[in-house]
């Protein structure tokens, strides 16, 4: 089975540096859909932004498996992986498709898709994290691939908030519709998190506060090793 995507998005080599240009384009779509979804009048997360962020999720599991493609060599796993991508891509259509509601079938759905797609981001992660450490890259290719791999992280703590958000509603402190509106905000916590500026939610649970302080850790703990490989490479 294989994916075909769009031209703009398919990668005929391993290019990291076009991979961290969609991931950024994505996390700031995503965050700004809200606003401007506002903006026309609508609902924050009402069925037509639900179904507005069917888009960039789209796109980001077209530039995964493409960049998988370049990164896992074994032919049955990559199948695997195509596989996996539409198991996520349709549940995620089935749960945020704005034409019709399923009902109370909602959140163990959303709840399916982002375990699927919390696993997806962590063994691309691996994958990435691999790659960007060996020996014949080159400084230019292992800064973009860090790049890369640093937004994954970030998408991936994202998916990671979201399935507690999707159990506590409240777990960041104030009330959240599960959908884009827990979603863009677990995406939000996360950047700040691992970025280590601190966010806006201040009476957060137990949870997501160690879990915030573990990604904090996590984002150092990178870049140091990022900095130490780079001066130690002899380029």
């Amino acid at each position: 089975m294989a994916i075909k995507p769009l031209r703009a998005f398919q990668l005929p080599e391993k290019n990291y540096r076009q991979v961290a240009v969609v991931e950024i384009l994505l996390i700031f779509c995503v965050l700004l859909m809200g606003d401007f979804a506002t903006w026309l009048g609508m609902a924050d997360d009402g069925a037509p932004v639900r179904g507005m962020l069917l888009i960039p999720e789209a796109l980001y599991l077209i530039i995964l498996y493409e960049l998988g493609k370049h990164l896992q060599p074994n032919l049955a796993i990559r199948k695997f992986l195509a596989v996996w991508i539409w198991v996520i891509a349709a549940c995620s259509v089935v749960a945020l498709n704005p034409f019709f509601s399923i009902g109370a079938a909602y959140i163990p759905l959303l709840f399916t898709v982002h375990i699927l797609l919390c696993a997806l981001e962590c063994y691309m992660i691996g994958l990435g994290l691999q790659d960007i450490y060996l020996d014949k890259l080159s400084l230019k290719d292992r800064l973009w691939g860090s790049t890369a791999v640093y937004l994954l992280i970030a998408i991936g703590w994202a998916s990671f908030y979201e399935l507690f958000l999707l159990i506590d509603h409240t777990a960041l402190g104030v009330q959240l519709s599960p959908g884009y509106e827990s979603y863009a905000e677990a995406l939000y916590f996360s950047l700040c998190s691992l970025s280590g500026t601190g966010s806006v939610y201040t009476a957060t649970s137990h949870v997501f506060r160690n879990l915030a302080l573990i990604e904090s850790v996590w984002g150092v703990l990178f870049l140091v090793m990022l900095i130490g490989r780079v001066f130690t490479k002899d380029e």
